[in-house]
């Protein structure tokens, strides 16, 4: 059945995220800035009129049920396999078709059906192209990771050719694919044959009015330090992420004695990697400057950018690099790796610095440069808010908006 739905109507949206909860522990293995976009453009696109459900898998500490996130946005919880928070991703493969069953059992209760199928990540995108199908209405994707580029990279383990056949299919299949940078486009274009005239360029965004300059030093009461210089570190605690290579970047600068680096992020799952940047850190006589935070919610995370004095961003591969957006909406410069967008974002010498060559060499001359300059002032806080004003989630979510309606229309055959 083809549902059709008139030009003035927003249509019901079902978002699919099978493996991560829009509200689980950020910084957690599986859980980062992909949680933190569906749960904001869900939220924008709820105040913008759509109606829009967010299916996840049952875990803890959720056990089922609707959560409601805004008037018109919710988050339900439905029976997939594994209920522990994180997981193995691959392990939730075989459940799948269990995950198609109990969502399309919750629409046959609504008393309106699904216009358009918004998947999140390779697993959400083969259930979603199931529903979409099912549904007769339009399947648009966003992957936020690409198996193909993270094998190219050789960092951390290999993705299997199960996620690389996915992500395919899905392509292959979908009637939209939302990039959030020119960069990811060219790959999908180059490695999966996708047509450019399928995938739309969408920023990612940040909420502005949550992250925002904090400059009343409590963190660095709170957590005791004097007169260190703070370089901070948020993200999860995997080897595609660079922790470890920003440790050898510190071992560089072990000469001086005014500084410490903070680590935001990292959960049970992640204790061997931890375990191993210790003894990394050890092995340079670098233990003691570090501080592992653990998992930050992020109602904390603006105080800890605001007392940082640079963010380190060391990965080998981010879609687009939320963190980033986040520390410079609160004033705070960053050093990063030219992944993601940041080289379109980051302004040199004024709110941060990109390291073209990723080595630890490089990072750490990057990372020296801004813990020896003057502290920043509260008008070089709001200098460097400034330089990212644009990226409000309500744009990012009117942009997606049009795309949506666009297919809509199509698929009702309204010209």
């Amino acid at each position: 059945m083809i549902y059709e739905f008139s030009s003035c109507e927003k249509p019901r949206v079902a978002f699919i995220s099978l493996h991560s909860c829009p509200l689980g522990n950020l910084g957690a293995k599986d859980t980062g800035g992909m949680s933190v976009y569906i749960r904001e453009v869900a939220v924008q696109l709820a105040g913008m009129g759509y109606r829009v459900d967010i299916f996840t898998r049952k875990h803890e500490p959720h056990g089922g049920g609707i959560i409601q996130l805004a008037p018109g946005a919710r988050l339900i919880h439905l029976d997939a396999g594994e209920q522990r928070e994180t997981t193995e991703k691959i392990s939730l493969y075989p459940h799948i078709d269990t995950f198609i069953h109990e969502i399309k059992k919750f629409a046959r209760r609504q008393s309106a059906p699904y216009g358009m199928v918004f998947s999140h990540y390779w697993l959400s995108g083969i259930a979603g192209r199931q529903l979409a199908r099912d549904w007769g209405v339009g399947h648009m994707v966003m992957f936020h990771t690409l198996a193909a580029v993270k094998n190219e990279l050789g960092v951390g383990k290999p993705e299997p050719q199960l996620r690389l056949r996915g992500e395919k299919a899905v392509v292959r299949s979908c009637q939209r694919i939302i990039t959030a940078t020119s960069r990811e486009k060219q790959s999908i274009s180059m490695l999966y044959n996708a047509p450019p005239e399928k995938i739309s360029i969408i920023t990612c965004g940040v909420n502005m009015d949550l992250f925002k300059p904090r400059l009343d030093g409590q963190l660095k009461k709170d957590m005791a330090f004097s007169k260190e210089r703070i370089i901070l570190y948020v993200g999860r605690i995997e080897p595609l992420k660079g922790p470890h290579l920003l440790i050898e970047a510190l071992a560089l600068l072990k000469h001086r004695q005014d500084w410490r680096c903070l680590i935001a992020g990292g959960d049970q799952s992640s204790h061997d990697e931890i375990r191993r940047l210790k003894e990394l850190a050890g092995s340079f006589d670098i233990g003691e400057r570090l501080v592992f935070a653990g998992l930050v919610s992020q109602e904390t995370l603006p105080g800890y950018y605001s007392a940082a004095d640079v963010l380190a961003v060391p990965s080998f591969y981010e879609s687009f690099g939320l963190v980033a957006l986040e520390a410079l909406a609160c004033g705070c410069p960053v050093v990063a790796s030219d992944v993601g967008d940041l080289k379109n974002i980051i302004i040199p010498g004024l709110s941060g610095d990109i390291v073209d060559k990723l080595d630890a060499a490089s990072l750490a001359v990057k990372i020296e440069k801004w813990i020896t300059r003057p502290l920043r002032t509260a008008d070089e806080a709001r200098a460097i808010r400034q330089t990212i004003e644009r990226f409000g989630w309500d744009n990012v979510a009117c942009e997606l908006g049009k795309v949506i309606d666009a297919l809509c229309s199509r698929a009702a055959g309204v010209v």
